[in-house]
């Protein structure tokens, strides 16, 4: 790292809570899904819930939009290698594609209707979703080696950072709110 960095961006600062975010995602999901065992529409969504929260959190910082800058890894000397990729990948694709706007190519669903009754013409409407994970188990323990080696190189980063400029981390930075 240059030592003339006296400077730390937001989106370093922000991403590194972020990355702690999914790892929370990602733990609650390993404490509580066991990955060969079958279970209820409700308990899957309730896992479905972690994943997401998992995916979005994970995606964040390498996205770009409303004033944000996308979090520049090389300022905190990380290079994915290449199974790492893969996994970011994926999880950009399906915070892109799946989480976090429902894109139709990607939906998935059947819907039917019936008739409950004999003497009466009424029918119900019946909608079934996907109700499956995403990721694969063995994608999860992948994911928590990323998380790990991401927060560390935040961390060291944030380190050095304070080390040499005290000052650099005395903020207190609010939302910019408008009347």
């Amino acid at each position: 790292m240059n030592k003339g960095i006296c400077s730390i961006s937001h989106r370093i600062i922000y991403s590194g809570w972020d990355f702690q975010q999914a790892l929370s995602a990602l733990t609650f999901l390993m404490e509580e899904c066991e990955y060969e065992k079958k279970y209820s529409r409700v308990d899957l969504r309730r896992f479905r819930c972690f994943e997401t929260a998992l995916v979005v959190s994970f995606a964040r910082p390498f996205k770009t939009g409303r004033g944000r800058e996308q979090l520049d890894l090389s300022a905190v000397d990380f290079e994915f290698t290449t199974e790492e990729r893969e996994i970011k990948d994926k999880l950009i694709r399906l915070r892109d594609k799946v989480v976090s706007h429902s894109d139709e190519e990607q939906m998935e669903y059947i819907t039917y209707s019936f008739k409950p009754f004999d003497d009466h013409d009424v029918r119900m409407p019946i909608e079934k979703f996907q109700e499956a994970l995403y990721l694969e188990e063995t994608e999860i323990y992948k994911i928590e080696k990323l998380l790990h080696r991401l927060i560390h190189a935040i961390a060291e980063y944030k380190f050095k950072i304070v080390q040499s400029n005290p000052d650099e981390f005395n903020r207190n930075k609010a939302p910019y709110l408008t009347s």
